[in-house]
């Protein structure tokens, strides 16, 4: 009677314990190549944003010095201009959409 508990028991985790065995480690191997191309993705935008300068609309619409002074893209520098210039729904102005330095800007995307 006790062997056949036994064998009922190795016949059990033989059938359900190597096949959820076998799962847990694929989902742990997934995982940590998951989290490895999450960082390989967020070093290569980061390496293409530092490739990337800044466009600096001032210089291309040849604005004279107190215009540039008062300008808040100008005075901050390391942001694209049109993120200074948003209504107070966060929507872009109609002549930020029309500019050519928005429209010519690259575009980084994440994946």
């Amino acid at each position: 009677m006790m062997e056949a508990f036994w064998n009922v028991l190795l016949v059990m985790l033989v059938r359900f314990g190597i096949p959820v065995l076998l799962t847990v480690s694929v989902v742990y191997f997934l995982r940590k190549l998951d989290e490895r191309w999450q960082k390989d993705s967020e070093a290569l935008i980061l390496e293409a944003s530092s490739l990337v300068p800044p466009i600096q609309c001032w210089l291309l619409r040849d604005c004279p010095k107190t215009r540039m002074e008062q300008c808040p893209a100008y005075k901050e520098g390391g942001k694209p201009c049109w993120q200074f210039f948003r209504d107070q729904q966060g929507q872009l102005r109609e002549d930020c959409i029309d500019c050519d330095v928005f429209r010519d800007a690259p575009a980084l995307t994440q994946a």
